[in-house]
């Protein structure tokens, strides 16, 4: 059989391409774009479906731009319907030019119409929204600012290093299913502290609306941003910071006194542990002095027990480092009761445990003969008399005072600007703001946001208008899924490998199971001669039933 006659077998990927079309073609992403990225005539493939298959390729999981035309050319056919003249035309330089269009379009509006177009499809409730920010760090330099003054600078690195520039990635979440409803990136040196009034003007014309719940870090305990948001009708929710005078105060009065407090909450700590948390509320009416803001104060057993082991951590780091200290003395910059003093001081400050340590310097005098003048000593040498004087470190751990400390463990106030907010619906408010950190650790683990790979700064700021669009998918696939089992009373899903199971499946942990299902073709003469696909398992099949994806639907036919 000639070469030209060979029959070759070519094997297609489908994985969780199907679960990503399904949410994109419901939200009309395509034609949503489509209104603000325009094509051309002349487009072999227009920039929309660039755009739209690197958001495919970011929620499954990022490759680098070069390596994206071996991925095109690698997807089952039926996924994107395009011929083979039209996926031989990506390569890195068609989807960088997608993302400087994405860039020059008007990103503010095609936001929210995708966020809109999102709320009114999937009925999602806007009662209750959380903001935080975290950094994306990139290594090398990256030069210039975008026409909205995005820049990467040095400032509050979240990733612990300070040594590398980054940007500054705010998200907003609903409470119904964490899927993300805003995005803004800022220059690596801007503070949170500036950023929720600009966030919540913003999320309340998508929302259209002004009273949801607003939770947030202590970073938006300003003046001026609390007062904005509450004389326009908002509602906030947040940790009260240890710089007010109020947690002083309340602290002090711990200490003296028993105040009186009652269980108002209990839950898993972890998924299938049977350790509780329990959280209590402490009786009693707390205001803000300035505002009038209510306090709601808190003991957490976890917090609790987390804060003793953190104290006593510290207390022994600070004996180590005066243990060190101690040798060091009468050498160099520690001859002196001042210098040594200050540089104990200094130790205890960075631990934060001034208050546990009593520190005292002794000093010890002797007198010395010291020959005056050089050369060897002899009969007719003369002798002087010095004084040298030598210190010792000594230190004492209050005990008494680290055991009463203990009555302050496990503490922690949360302000609400609404009286009508009762404390326990602040409380599960609040503690709904780790399913925002999960949803930064999808961002820079599953799709890779972290670290920035361009070196043009136009299109990383458009880049991160994808990621945001991928976090939406994402968490949409998430919300579809669990309310699924909630409606059929199925508590748990064997997704984990060995078939573990998943109390709250991931979008990721769903993906996982469609990873490496393929389609196969026989070619002969470059035209298809026979067709075979992989079968799915049971769980594929409950997975796409929960989905509401229809079998054919994903494979296409």
């Amino acid at each position: 059989m000639s070469r030209e006659n060979s029959e070759k077998l070519k094997r297609f990927n489908i994985s969780g391409i199907p679960l990503i079309k399904s949410v994109s073609e419901m939200l009309g992403l395509e034609s949503i774009f489509s209104k603000y990225i325009p094509s051309y005539g002349n487009e072999t493939v227009a920039s929309v479906d660039a755009l739209l298959f690197l958001i495919w390729n970011i929620t499954l999981g990022r490759q680098p731009l070069y390596e994206l035309s071996g991925w095109m050319s690698d997807i089952e056919p039926g996924c994107h319907g395009l011929n083979r003249r039209q996926v031989a035309s990506f390569n890195d330089d068609r989807f960088g030019r997608a993302l400087d269009k994405l860039y020059e379009a008007d990103r503010a509006t095609l936001m929210t119409d995708i966020v809109v177009t999102m709320i009114k499809k999937v009925n999602l409730e806007m009662a209750r929204l959380h903001n935080d920010s975290t950094t994306v760090k990139a290594y090398g330099k990256i030069a210039g600012v975008t026409k909205d003054g995005l820049r990467m600078a040095k400032g509050n690195n979240k990733d612990h290093r300070p040594d590398l520039v980054h940007l500054v990635f705010s998200l907003t979440i609903s409470s119904d299913g964490a899927i993300p409803v805003h995005y803004k990136t800022y220059a690596g040196n801007r503070t949170d502290d500036t950023t929720h009034i600009e966030t919540w003007n913003t999320v309340k014309k998508i929302a259209g609306k002004s009273d949801f719940i607003y939770v947030a870090d202590s970073k938006v305990c300003t003046s001026c941003q609390l007062s904005h948001i509450v004389s326009n009708g908002g509602r906030v929710i947040t940790v009260m910071p240890n710089t007010y005078k109020e947690t002083k105060i309340f602290k002090d009065k711990l200490l003296s006194t028993n105040i009186q407090r009652k269980v108002i909450l209990k839950r898993k700590v972890e998924e299938g542990e049977h350790n509780d948390e329990y959280f209590s509320l402490f009786l009693g009416n707390y205001e803000t002095i300035n505002d009038g803001y209510t306090i709601y104060w808190y003991l957490s057993t976890q917090k609790k027990k987390l804060d003793k082991h953190l104290r006593q951590k510290r207390v022994g780091r600070a004996d180590s480092a005066l243990m060190e200290l101690s040798a060091k003395l009468n050498k160099r910059d520690l001859r002196t009761e001042e210098a040594i003093i200050d540089e104990a001081g200094a130790i205890l400050n960075k631990y934060g445990i001034e208050d546990f340590f009593t520190i005292t310097v002794s000093k010890e005098s002797q007198e010395i003969r010291k020959k005056i003048g050089k050369g060897r000593p002899g009969p007719s040498a003369e002798y002087r008399g010095v004084t040298k004087t030598t210190y010792a470190l000594d230190w004492e751990i209050d005990s008494k005072r680290l055991k009463k400390e203990e009555r302050a463990d496990g503490i922690f106030p949360l302000l609400s600007t609404d009286r009508s907010i009762g404390p326990k619906e602040a409380l599960v408010s609040y503690k709904y703001q780790p399913r925002l950190e999960k949803r930064f650790n999808q961002f820079k683990s599953v799709h890779e946001a972290a670290p920035i790979l361009f070196k043009n700064i136009q299109r990383v700021e458009a880049i991160m208008f994808l990621f945001f669009v991928a976090l939406i998918v994402q968490g949409i696939i998430e919300r579809k899924v669990r309310m699924s089992m909630k409606e059929r009373a199925i508590k748990s899903l064997p997704i984990y490998p060995e078939y573990r199971r998943s109390f709250y499946p991931t979008t990721s942990k769903i993906f996982y199971n469609f990873d490496g299902i393929s389609s196969y073709k026989i070619l002969k003469n470059g035209k298809v001669i026979k067709e075979f696909k992989d079968e799915l398992s049971h769980i594929q099949k409950l997975l796409l039933d929960l989905l509401d994806i229809d079998e054919d639907d994903f494979w296409g036919k």
